[in-house]
C-alpha cells in the first residue's frame, strides 16, 4: 500500500514543475492527510469513503475543501469518474459561501465607506501624522497586507540592492518607487515593483525623513530606529486607521468595487495585492455580469 501511495504522489510532482512550492506543499500535505486515514492510495479508495474520511479528519468547511481538491486532483490524474466528489464540493463551496456573507452581513454594519476611510487618510495628513499618512495612503492605494509597507525610504534604486529580501520606497527626483520582495504571495508573483506620483505623498515623505535622525536608515514603522516586528505592526495598523485591519481595509475598498462593477478596478487590486481575481471573486463572492468582465 504504501509503495502505491508514493507511486501516486510521484506521478502528480512530475506533472507540478510549473506550480508554486506553496502549492505542492498544500497538496502534499493534503494527500499525507488522506492516505494515512484511508490506508490506501486516493485513485485506489471509492469516492464515498473519500468524502467520509473527510468527514472525520476535518470538521471546518474550509479544512474540507482543500483535502476534498486534493481528492478530486488525484482522481482526475488517474481519469476516473469523480461526479461525486464534484457535487460533495458544491455543497461545501455553499456552506462557505453561506458562513462568508453571514460574516459579511455582521462586518458591514461596522465598517466604514470607502468616502470615510479615504477621509481619515486626508484628517492624518491635515493633522501632520507623516509616518501614518505614508503608511495608510501605500495600504489603500496599493492593497496591501501588513508587511507591505514596512518599508525602508531610500533616495536610489541602487539602495535597495543591499537588502533584495526587504520592501522599499525610493525617494527619486520626479516620482517614488514602491518595491516589494517580503511580501505573502511573493514565491508566487515574485518582487513587485510600482512607480507613482503623489503631490501629497512627496510632501509627507519629505517632512517624515527630515525628521528622523541624519545618517541612519529610515524604517517607515520603527522603534527608536528599529523596524517593527509583526505583532506591532498590526497593531500599528490599528491604532492609524482607527481599529481597522488590513483584511478590513481591503474589504472597505472590494466592496466599493464590486458596487460599480468595476471589474478593471478589482485586476488592478488582485495585481497589486499579489493575488488573483477569482481569488478575490470568490472569497468575497463577488458578482460580476459577463458585459463586466469584458
Amino acid at each position: 500500500m504504501a509503495d502505491a501511495i508514493d507511486e501516486e504522489w510521484k506521478k502528480y510532482l512530475a506533472g507540478s514543475v510549473f506550480k508554486s512550492k506553496y502549492t505542492i506543499t498544500a497538496y502534499k500535505n493534503a494527500h499525507r492527510r488522506l492516505t494515512d486515514y484511508l490506508g490506501v492510495a486516493i485513485k485506489d479508495a471509492k469516492q464515498q469513503v473519500i468524502i467520509d474520511a473527510i468527514n472525520e479528519i476535518a470538521n471546518n468547511p474550509n479544512t474540507q475543501a482543500s483535502l476534498l481538491n486534493c481528492g478530486i486532483v488525484f482522481y482526475n490524474l488517474s481519469g476516473l469518474d469523480n461526479k461525486k466528489l464534484l457535487t460533495h464540493k458544491k455543497i461545501i463551496t455553499e456552506e462557505i459561501t453561506k458562513h462568508r456573507n453571514e460574516k459579511g452581513k455582521a462586518l458591514g454594519l461596522t465598517l466604514p465607506s470607502k468616502a470615510e476611510l479615504d477621509q481619515r487618510l486626508k484628517k492624518l495628513f491635515v493633522d501632520e501624522r507623516w509616518a501614518d499618512f505614508i503608511t495608510l495612503w501605500l495600504m489603500i492605494n496599493f492593497n496591501t497586507r501588513n508587511a507591505d509597507v514596512n518599508v525602508e525610504i531610500v533616495n536610489t534604486i541602487h539602495a535597495t540592492k543591499h537588502d533584495k529580501k526587504r520592501n522599499y520606497l525610493v525617494r527619486r527626483k520626479e516620482d517614488f518607487v514602491f518595491i516589494r520582495n517580503n511580501y505573502k504571495t511573493f514565491r508566487t508573483y515574485g518582487q513587485k515593483r510600482h512607480p507613482f506620483k503623489n503631490i501629497h505623498m512627496a510632501r509627507a515623505v519629505k517632512h517624515f525623513v527630515n525628521q528622523m535622525p541624519p545618517n541612519m536608515p529610515v524604517h517607515l514603522l520603527h522603534n527608536n530606529g528599529e523596524p517593527l516586528n509583526d505583532l506591532s505592526i498590526t497593531n500599528k495598523i490599528k491604532s492609524i486607521s482607527g481599529g481597522l485591519t488590513e483584511s478590513d481595509i481591503n474589504k472597505i475598498q472590494v466592496s466599493a468595487i464590486e458596487d460599480v462593477a468595476d471589474f478593471k478596478a478589482l485586476k488592478i487590486m488582485a495585481e497589486r495585492r499579489g493575488t488573483d481575481t477569482d481569488t478575490l471573486v470568490n472569497h468575497y463572492n463577488l458578482k460580476f455580469q459577463a458585459k463586466d468582465i469584458q
